[in-house]
């Protein structure tokens, strides 16, 4: 009988066997069911025309490798669970086996795959653009080209591709082009290098991605994480100052914890210590604490480095023209903004002169408000009092 191999199991009895059938109906109940169930099975195997196509409609996926349907108006040949555009029924022609589709001249659909024995649409979709976008990252337009020709609608591609990585294609692209860029910063090359590297067309867009991916501007990752920068902490009596210094210039002196204070996307780990012996930036950041020690100690009132803030050429020409301050005297933000030809600028240059990122080597502790109070000042008022109330000491 049809049910003696099924009949002993725990499964089937625990399903088609009530207790309140007598023994030769239960049988009959449970013969009938697994007739069904096998019938239910080989449904598609045994399948007409108008079957077929149901299942061509629904797209289902269980009579899947037990017939293939071709269209007569592309010469390509599907699943029945394929998800392109449903044909004509007039031009569908259906086949048992793939290569029956092929020996009559039908190809492959590439988005369904008929001829790959285990394949799933929606996987390697979402790989295939994901080895695009690591592969051309850096070419906008082979990449769009690319991506083109996979003839998927960006809704859909989005939709496919955030189910399979938990992340949208747009936002991976920025995720490898941001990686990219940082990795190239830390070889050293240049901002605008880095940015064309990775595929960035507008300077303005790659600082306003890579600052949301590392919580710093690249010049500032630059700064820090670059091989061929030399920096180092050195104490003072307003506090520890980190110098950074590339092989032609003093990029940074700051307070050594102003990454921590800084509200960003991350707090950032500094890397220790490094200054490159035999290399010209780190010669520099010797001199610099030199001449700082000197400066500390009344020795010194105009330092003798090079200097290259990185900044807008507004700011740097506010920056320039602190360096002019004398050594002991002070100006207001009013009568800086009149020095630098621009009168009606005193927020703007005040904010220049709060991020200047080169502290007493470019003076920005010499600008007072009008009224003289000390105003603000990135290493702090009590700082900044410091520095006034000693240079009028040593300049006396």
């Amino acid at each position: 009988m049809i049910f003696g191999s099924f009949y002993m199991t725990a499964e089937i009895t625990k399903e088609l066997n009530p207790p309140f059938l007598e023994e030769n109906t239960r049988l009959i109940v449970i013969e009938f069911i697994l007739k069904s169930k096998i019938k239910k099975r080989q449904r598609c195997q045994i399948m007409n025309n108008d079957e077929m196509w149901k299942a061509v409609k629904e797209c289902d996926a269980s009579c899947d490798g037990k017939f293939f349907y071709g269209v007569k108006t592309t010469g390509i040949y599907c699943r029945p669970s394929c998800k392109s555009k449903l044909p004509n029924r007039e031009n569908v022609v259906f086949f048992k086996t793939r290569r029956e589709a092929e020996n009559e001249g039908f190809r492959p659909c590439k988005r369904c795959r008929p001829d790959l024995v285990q394949y799933d649409p929606a996987a390697d979709l979402s790989e295939r653009t994901k080895k695009l976008l690591d592969s051309y990252f850096s070419d906008r337009m082979k990449l769009e080209s690319d991506m083109r020709e996979m003839g998927v609608s960006r809704k859909h591609l989005t939709e496919i591709f955030k189910q399979q990585y938990d992340i949208t294609p747009s936002e991976y692209l920025t995720q490898v082009r941001i990686a990219a860029a940082r990795s190239l910063l830390q070889d050293g090359y240049s901002v605008t290098d880095a940015a064309g590297m990775a595929g960035y067309e507008n300077l303005s867009e790659f600082y306003d991605y890579f600052r949301r991916q590392t919580g710093m501007t690249p010049a500032r990752y630059r700064q820090i994480f670059a091989d061929n920068i030399s920096r180092s902490v050195m104490e003072t009596p307003i506090g520890s100052l980190r110098i950074i210094a590339s092989q032609d210039a003093v990029l940074c002196v700051e307070q050594e914890k102003k990454e921590s204070s800084d509200a960003g996307a991350q707090v950032v780990d500094i890397p220790a210590d490094r200054i490159i012996t035999g290399d010209p930036s780190g010669e520099l950041v010797k001199d610099c604490k030199a001449q700082l020690n000197e400066y500390f100690a009344g020795k010194r009132r105009k330092f003798d480095l090079p200097v290259n803030p990185e900044g807008t050429d507004f700011q740097k020409n506010v920056w320039e023209h602190l360096t002019d301050i004398p050594y002991g005297q002070t100006r207001t933000y009013g009568e800086l903004a009149a020095i630098t030809g621009n009168k009606k600028a005193s927020r703007a240059i005040g904010m220049a002169n709060h991020i200047n990122p080169i502290l007493i080597l470019i003076p920005c502790h010499r600008v007072i408000g009008a009224d003289g109070s000390l105003t603000g000042y990135a290493a702090g008022i009590e700082a900044k009092k410091y520095l006034l109330t000693m240079e009028r000491k040593y300049s006396l």
